[in-house]
């Protein structure tokens, strides 16, 4: 029977050592999407960080704890949905603010005045 020399099963698991991290990141950058970029650069760190231990994981998953790649998952999938929802609302302020202009967008009755006067 071969067994490799390089494994040790009486080693404890450990958790991935940015697990935690991923998944409040990824929260939070949900949470931040519509603070303009806000949710996006958390999300671009998050998925950095993810990625880094997605690969730690894969190289030797027997040494990490399920829980912690559940985790890292988790906090991957909330950072995926935050990049998206962050890419699409700054397209839609980038397109409301070239048909309206800056000013028109930060006064209220200048902004309902423009959008009557587009509806006739």
């Amino acid at each position: 029977m071969y067994v490799q020399e390089d494994q040790n099963y009486n080693q404890p698991q450990v958790s991935l050592p940015n697990a935690t991290a991923v998944l409040i990141l990824g929260i939070i950058s949900i949470v931040s999407c519509c603070c303009y970029g806000g949710g996006l650069i958390l999300g671009i760190i998050t998925l950095i960080l993810a990625n880094k231990d997605m690969n730690r994981y894969l190289a030797n998953p027997g040494m990490f704890t399920a829980s912690s790649y559940s985790n890292l998952k988790a906090g991957r999938v909330c950072a995926i949905i935050a990049v998206s929802i962050s890419v699409i609302y700054i397209i839609f302020m980038v397109v409301v603010i070239t048909m309206f202009g800056w000013a028109t967008v930060h006064d209220p009755n200048a902004f309902r005045a423009a959008m009557e006067n587009m509806a006739n």
